[in-house]
């Protein structure tokens, strides 16, 4: 399965049993990604110019156009390699797991410690697609769609296992995008100086969602069981790059 972005192959691994998380990115293409999503994290997409990244990454304009025809293609690369990331390194997290409340703590822990680790590329990813090809943002949209629908299917299992029953889409839609959101905003305000460490974050969002939803109650041995088991899968499935399985650029023949 090929797909062309900026006049350039990406090609999939064919042998990989998974599609979605098969691609990695070059080395030269890797350190170009990180650069630009620092600066264009601190600038603003509209504020930067390909000539800001061109300086920025340490190569010509004309041999960062070798990679890209423009910003939408560095945003799409981003996008994708992120959300691609995210969804693999997900499921090989919770294939371990059982219970819905630790499937709920991990995937806290899991989201947080990917921003806390990937801070500019994950701002960037909230940006949302509109500046995109319409092709472009329905791939990234769909990559979306997974990862939301995975933290979705916690909440329902949430559900089950505490009233014993379903509750409706639109109620179980709310309560994900809730948590979302209270999740991604902390990224605007929190300072581990001012508010405490990522891990007692982590426990306070675990809590506040635990107890909305449910009047679940918690036992904070359940919670130091969890944070040591997640935490040592997490530190497994992380890779030392963002884009680790991302994205394979090969030059057209």
């Amino acid at each position: 399965m090929d797909r062309r972005i900026g006049g350039r192959k990406l090609v999939n691994n064919r042998h990989s049993p998974d599609p979605i998380g098969a691609w990695s990115f070059t080395e030269g293409l890797d350190e170009i990604l990180k650069k630009s999503c620092q600066l264009m994290a601190k600038q603003g997409f509209h504020g930067t110019s390909m000539r800001d990244l061109a300086q920025e990454t340490g190569r010509s304009l004309s041999g960062l156009y070798h990679y890209f025809r423009s910003k939408e293609d560095l945003l799409f690369l981003i996008n994708f390699g992120g959300f691609t990331t995210l969804n693999t390194a997900w499921r090989e997290l919770v294939d371990t797991l059982e219970q819905p409340r630790e499937k709920l703590y991990a995937f806290i822990y899991f989201h947080l410690g990917y921003f806390v680790e990937h801070m500019d590329e994950m701002r960037l990813m909230t940006w949302g697609t509109q500046v995109l090809h319409v092709e472009k943002a329905r791939m990234i949209q769909k990559l979306k769609d997974q990862y939301t629908d995975a933290l979705k299917e916690i909440v329902m299992e949430l559900h089950k296992a505490g009233a014993g029953r379903d509750f409706d889409d639109k109620r179980l839609s709310r309560e994900t995008y809730l948590l979302f959101g209270m999740m991604n905003w902390t990224f605007s305000w929190y300072d581990p100086h001012q508010h405490g460490s990522v891990a007692e974050l982590i426990r306070d969002i675990y809590r506040t969602f635990l107890r909305g939803i449910s009047n679940g109650e918690y036992d904070e041995g359940d919670l130091d069981r969890m944070e040591s088991a997640v935490g040592e899968i997490f530190e497994q499935t992380k890779k030392p790059s963002m884009w680790a399985r991302t994205v394979v650029v090969e030059p057209d023949h």
